[in-house]
């Protein structure tokens, strides 16, 4: 699309970023994985930098934000352990907060990303709770997202 300027303005914007993440506020944080993700643009160094500054701040993240940067992670496929461990502590709590998008978003993720064990558990048991008696405020995409998700990871 942008030929051979595209690849080479995102490094420079990645090594630009990656210093100033502290500076970003968490949507700022969100937005820019969801950038990177997006663009196909490989930018390991500034993903692993930006997992490292976003999972201690969560609990400053919006749900939007959240299940933004959980999506934004498992659509680059770089892994992030430690953020997914810390999404799920943050968001399992607060899921009453997240609009349907944003349930099924962070149900997608957490399945597709490769996150397993606890971290996966603990939110699959906290959507369990909190969307069946949402689930009418879904729309079909989000209804598709999400059964797809509980498919993927077993839930029965």
């Amino acid at each position: 699309r942008g030929g051979e300027a595209a690849p080479a303005v995102l490094d420079a914007l990645a090594a630009e970023a990656a210093p100033r993440l502290p500076r970003f506020s968490a949507r700022g944080l969100a937005t820019l994985a969801m950038a990177f993700s997006r663009a196909g643009q490989p930018a390991p160094a500034l993903l692993d930098a930006l997992a490292a500054e976003a999972a201690p701040r969560l609990r400053r993240f919006s749900p939007q934000a959240i299940s933004t940067i959980a999506w934004a992670f498992a659509t680059a496929g770089r892994p992030a352990p430690a953020l997914f461990e810390a999404i799920a502590d943050e968001a399992a709590p607060r899921l009453a907060e997240f609009a349907p998008q944003g349930l099924a978003n962070l149900a997608w993720a957490f399945a597709t990303s490769g996150a397993r064990g606890s971290a996966q558990r603990r939110l699959f048991a906290a959507l369990a709770a909190e969307s069946p008696s949402r689930l009418a405020t879904f729309k079909t995409r989000e209804l598709a997202n999400l059964a797809w998700a509980c498919a993927k990871i077993g839930l029965a």
